[in-house]
């Protein structure tokens, strides 16, 4: 996440190429990690749902930093950045985000169970 993120940075300050390089170096990290979520899930005796999604989505995660990657590379000597390519990148962080938040869920859970408050009361206002 923070290699895509610095890769965003690195866009807005003019440095296409630098970004372009810093997608490259993201996309190993993002397969190990993704390798490293399927075998869990492999060896798991009872895989946990959440974790199931959470590796679904580095496919994702995946796909679009190789897009970014791809639309940015025949452009990078002209030093200009395809709108698509800014769109893929940021698409990349908001499911990075979503999968941080799939990670909390039980967390979250846990949490709200030892309090012995329920969601909807969380949500309502008191008197």
């Amino acid at each position: 996440m923070a290699l895509v993120l610095l890769a965003t940075c690195t866009d807005a300050l003019g440095a296409p190429t630098l970004s372009f390089y810093l997608l490259l170096v993201t996309v190993p990290a993002i397969v190990v990690a993704g390798l490293a979520a399927v075998e869990e899930q492999l060896q798991a005796e009872e895989p946990l749902p959440h974790r199931r999604a959470v590796a679904m989505l580095h496919v994702v995660t995946l796909l679009l930093v190789l897009t970014a990657a791809a639309l940015r590379a025949p452009l990078r000597a002209e030093g200009t950045v395809p709108q698509a390519a800014v769109s893929a990148g940021i698409a990349c962080l908001v499911v990075f985000g979503i999968q941080a938040l799939i990670g909390w869920l039980p967390t979250i859970r846990r949490t709200l169970r030892a309090t012995g408050a329920q969601p909807a009361e969380l949500s309502s206002p008191r008197t």
